[in-house]
């Protein structure tokens, strides 16, 4: 049962269910106090006769009777007092007003007195007996003679009507009782009024429930959340957000901006009673204001319990950063410590020597400098030159590394770096540079050892293979020689003769790429006519190349092209380059050889259609044993083209190689013979 209660805690359906309540509680808290707001009147009043409404009316009611029985009185009263007509018509329509509305009213009662005539007037039927014993049994009563009040009534919230009254009253010989006969029957605003209130009272009692009620679900709802954030089981490791990454003081202000917007969106959108739509924006503002601020208080609490609230600050930040820099600079691996005191103290001492200057310099006197001013002015000169002189000789020194660099990186290893006469700030510079042009050197000897040693491996190998395979050889032959009548053995021994040939063949290109490779064959030049030596080969591969079935084309060039190079090299570099073609062209395809020049050198290229796609790059096939056909179904052995390319690049010549889809295309460039 714990398990589950644990799980349940911590799984992310909970914490759903949590926000959830959170944002229902918050909005039935919000919705809660904005109805109060809105409703405080009766909120904050115990009864109804404290209802703003329900005091305004009445005070005007007591106004319409003061008016209407003491300034208006009747129609023939009304007639003889005014002479204007216009007044006259406007008084009686008024009269006839407050007459057929007082007379309409059912819970308001009154009676009026003239305190000379001792004339009365009121609306109470004579069955209720004393009018003001009865009037003044009210619970909302007044009394007014040249205004006067002793009832119960807050008037003080209707002062500009009961001003209204005194100025009415003011000198006339009447006294006025008014209340508010209850209980309240049906059939007036003032029974309106009171409906009105009960229902919205007991409604803003209600609001108030749900507003306390929402508040507890929402704090208890908020701090599940709090408590269980981050963490997916108990004590377990705190998992960060990615508003987490956001640094704590910008995520503060922005949350404090968004806020500020709420507010006024707020403050626009309900200067009075809201209608639905005016509702339903609120309502938006104060969810993403929930969620924005959730969103806040989660990630600070997965930040406390990470220990990164403050670390992960924009203003730490930046401060560790400023403190790192100066921590580098201070042990000289950003630049010298002296450095930077240096920079600091000329800084400092200019600006000194400048205050001092100013205030020894006489100004009573222009023109005039006494010897102190002199020798400060002597001490800023010398000071600003020997910086001009520290800086003009960083300035020369800055090049000098600057080539050193870009001729170590063209592979100039041995560039000779003199750091003795650089200045002291790029000296360490310049050293690291240097150990840095040691460290290529060790690293390029080591490289070129681990060569010899492998091409010295291949060498030695294939000599100590070349023994036995001799005797495999001559073994061979004497077995021919017997003349073997079993048809079997005799096929074996085709196989044997077969495959001891091509691994001897094998042996001898292996060594042939390591020679050439590393530089080890010997180069004889000699004037050689490559337009002749190509169709040489072409016409010693013709037979093989039409077994092959291929079409051969041979576009030459107008005259001689004359190299300088080494024959046996030169035929073994076009020897492997039409063998190439032979083992890898489709069948039943044209097969390009041109020969002419480019520049200063002659140059011959094979162009050929693969039988095999070429899903590979030109620079892996000129590496050894890589082949074109994936499947090594061919008789090569993937050295034809190292060979070719070593043994060019040995005569000073330029090996290039392309594919265009299935179009293979090699080009073989060696320099032309500068002799006549």
């Amino acid at each position: 049962m714990d398990i589950k209660s644990i799980n349940i805690r911590y799984s992310n359906g909970a914490k759903l269910a949590a926000v959830l309540i959170a944002w229902l509680g918050f909005l039935g808290m919000m919705g809660g106090c904005f109805f109060l707001y809105h409703n405080h009147d009766i909120a904050s009043s115990s009864s109804y006769t404290e209802y703003n409404p329900f005091c305004s009316n009445f005070v005007t009611l007591v106004d319409n009777v003061v008016e209407y029985h003491v300034l208006l009185q009747s129609e023939d009263h009304i007639k003889s007092a005014e002479k204007n007509d216009q007044t006259t018509v406007g008084n009686l329509q008024r009269f006839r007003r407050f007459e057929d509305k007082l007379h309409a009213l059912v819970n308001f009662v009154y009676w009026v007195r003239n305190t000379e005539t001792g004339e009365t007037w009121s609306n109470l039927k004579p069955e209720t007996g004393n009018p003001v014993r009865f009037i003044q049994k009210q619970p909302t009563w007044a009394f007014l003679n040249g205004w006067t009040s002793d009832s119960s009534l807050p008037l003080y919230e209707t002062i500009e009507d009961i001003r209204t009254v005194e100025d009415t009253m003011a000198g006339r010989p009447y006294e006025v009782y008014a209340a508010v006969a209850e209980p309240l029957q049906p059939g007036d605003m003032l029974y309106n009024n009171y409906k009105d209130y009960i229902r919205t009272k007991s409604q803003t009692d209600a609001a108030a429930v749900i507003a306390v009620l929402s508040f507890v679900l929402t704090v208890a709802a908020f701090v599940y959340l709090i408590y269980g954030a981050g963490r997916r089981e108990p004590e377990g490791e705190v998992a960060l957000s990615w508003t987490d990454t956001i640094y704590t003081d910008v995520y503060t202000v922005l949350v404090l901006i968004a806020a500020l917007l709420s507010l006024t969106v707020g403050f626009t959108a309900s200067p009075g009673i809201p209608d639905a739509v005016t509702l339903m924006l609120l309502a938006v503002v104060l969810s993403l204001d929930l969620f924005i601020g959730l969103s806040y208080v989660l990630s600070m609490a997965r930040q406390i319990k990470t220990g990164r609230v403050f670390t992960n600050t924009l203003l730490y930040q930046l401060g560790s950063r400023i403190k790192a820099f100066f921590r580098l600079a201070f042990q000289g691996k950003v630049f010298k410590k002296w450095t930077l005191l240096l920079l600091l103290g000329y800084g400092l001492v200019n600006g000194l020597l400048f205050m001092l200057y100013a205030t020894l310099y006489p100004g009573y006197y222009p023109g005039y400098l006494n010897a102190t001013a002199s020798l400060i002015i002597v001490l800023i000169i010398a000071l600003n030159a020997g910086m001009l002189y520290f800086a003009a000789r960083s300035l020369v020194a800055l090049p000098q590394i600057m080539v050193a660099v870009q001729e170590i990186s063209a592979g100039h290893l041995d560039y000779p770096l003199d750091s003795a006469r650089m200045p002291v700030s790029l000296a360490a510079f310049a050293e690291n540079i240097r150990s840095l042009q040691g460290g290529l050197q060790k690293a390029v000897a080591e490289a070129v050892k681990g060569e010899r040693m492998k091409t010295d491996l291949i060498t030695n190998v294939s000599h100590d293979l070349k023994t036995p395979l001799t005797s495999i050889i001559n073994y061979v032959d004497l077995l021919r020689q017997e003349n073997l009548e079993n048809e079997t053995a005799a096929g074996y021994l085709t196989v044997l003769e077969e495959k001891s040939a091509r691994l001897k063949q094998l042996i001898e290109d292996l060594v042939e790429a390591s020679k050439a490779s590393s530089g080890n064959l010997a180069v004889t030049g000699e004037k050689v006519d490559l337009q002749e030596l190509i169709i040489q080969a072409c016409g010693e591969y013709q037979e093989k190349i039409q077994q092959a079935e291929l079409d051969l084309n041979i576009k030459t060039a107008g005259t001689a092209v004359i190299i300088w190079a080494d024959g046996k090299h030169m035929w073994r570099i076009a020897e492997n380059l039409l063998s190439n073609v032979v083992k890898y062209s489709l069948p039943h395809t044209r097969v390009y050889v041109d020969i002419g020049t480019d520049s200063d050198y002659g140059c011959f290229t094979v162009k050929n259609i693969s039988s095999v796609p070429l899903n590979i790059t030109p620079e892996q096939l000129t590496e050894r044993f890589v082949r074109g056909d994936e499947s090594r179904s061919t008789e090569g052995s993937g050295l034809g083209l190292s060979i070719a390319q070593s043994l060019t690049a040995l005569q000073g010549g330029k090996f290039q190689l392309e594919i265009d889809g299935d179009l293979f295309k090699v080009t073989v460039a060696i320099p032309l013979s500068k002799e006549d």
